[in-house]
């Protein structure tokens, strides 16, 4: 145990002496947590919007208004006609416009539902969707406003009208945030643990090491602890300034969470000793361990839900721990959830992390035993 300790002690020496492990422990939660979550968003805002008026009523006005007002749009004018609004598009100038017909008013004051038209430019079809969706709810507030006023006998509620759960806003750096914390501890824990060991194969003390009567399970452990360490504590000012910055603050237990931590950095401390055997440099190792991380970043639901995925490759986000984690801390964070309804994703986390840390250890002892 003393050995470790002092193995454990020259670590944290050499972390805190060398500058560019200082850089990419302190200056690279920092950006990842405040430029990725305000950069990284998939919410619809100021929308070029353009509306051709052929009614000039009240309503027609109220729906102008009621347009101009919000943050999903940016109303740009009124428009002559259909034609107009078909150019603006063409020579993007707006990405929607909305087309109020002749005696809407009228129409809609009699019961005869006359539908207004809307255009959009469809070349981004996901923005397109969401902007259609963002129209639809405004169209949908108005007709129980005018409904609640009275100004309509009957009206038909087109669509359900929903409460939205764990996330009310819909703003995307809510569930961005919870997963930039799960990937900060993927680049900590796995990058600076390839390449601490790598290191000492290069400046030759791990050799040096290995005639000493230290262990070679007692290396690997004073090897990885310190930079558990420095993976948790970060983790931890992760947490800080997802509250602080965005306030984003954790609804679930403290404890369950820091539990699936320490499960997650099995697997990750396990690529990180395994690189550490099958490369001689630290490029190298840099190279292999950013060749895991954007596999496992992409295929964990953290940018494209996994649902949304082609069969097969779904089936292969099953064999990557980072899925796991990223629904976990995703639960936890955003709604709570108890450790009861996650322990199929900690069971999974286990299995990978016991199988690749074992792996890691046994081919880390053969190559320099």
């Amino acid at each position: 145990m003393q050995r470790i300790i002092y193995i454990i002690q020259k670590e944290f020496r050499q972390i805190l002496r060398e500058p560019i492990f200082l850089a990419l422990i302190f200056g690279m939660p920092f950006i990842q947590i405040v430029i990725m979550g305000y950069a990284i968003t998939v919410d619809v805002k100021n929308v070029p919007l353009a509306i051709v008026d052929q009614d000039h009523s009240s309503m027609s006005n109220r729906i102008i208004q009621a347009f101009s007002v919000t943050e999903s749009f940016r109303f740009t004018g009124i428009l002559a006609s259909e034609k107009a609004a078909v150019k603006e598009i063409d020579h993007n100038h707006i990405k929607l416009a909305l087309i109020i017909p002749v005696h809407f008013e009228r129409d809609l004051k009699k019961g005869l539902k006359p539908k207004a038209q809307a255009l959009l430019d469809g070349v981004d079809g996901n923005s397109a969707g969401v902007a259609l969706a963002y129209a639809g709810r405004i169209a949908f507030n108005l007709q129980k406003e005018w409904l609640d006023q009275k100004k309509l006998k009957s009206v038909r509620l087109c669509g359900i009208e929903t409460r939205m759960l764990y996330n009310p806003s819909l703003e995307s750096v809510n569930n961005i945030v919870p997963g930039i914390l799960a990937i900060l501890i993927v680049v900590i824990t796995s990058f600076l643990t390839g390449m601490s060991i790598v290191r000492e194969k290069e400046i030759g003390t791990l050799e040096q090491l290995m005639v000493t009567p230290i262990r070679k399970g007692e290396l690997i452990l004073g090897k990885v602890l310190p930079l558990a360490i420095v993976g948790f504590l970060l983790f931890n000012v992760g947490l800080l300034g997802a509250g602080f910055i965005f306030n984003l603050w954790l609804k679930g237990s403290l404890l369950t969470l820091y539990f699936m931590v320490i499960l997650f950095m099995l697997t990750t401390l396990g690529i990180g000793i395994f690189v550490s055997t099958i490369v001689q440099t630290q490029q190298q190792a840099m190279f292999f361990t950013w060749f895991f991380m954007i596999f496992s970043i992409l295929l964990s639901g953290f940018f494209i839900p996994i649902e949304n995925m082609p069969q097969a490759i779904q089936l292969i986000s099953y064999l990557n721990p980072v899925r796991y984690f990223m629904v976990v801390i995703r639960e936890i964070y955003l709604k709570g959830t108890e450790f009861r309804f996650l322990w199929k994703e900690a069971l999974a986390m286990f299995v990978f992390g016991s199988a690749t840390v074992i792996g890691a250890v046994l081919r880390f002892r053969k190559r320099i035993g």
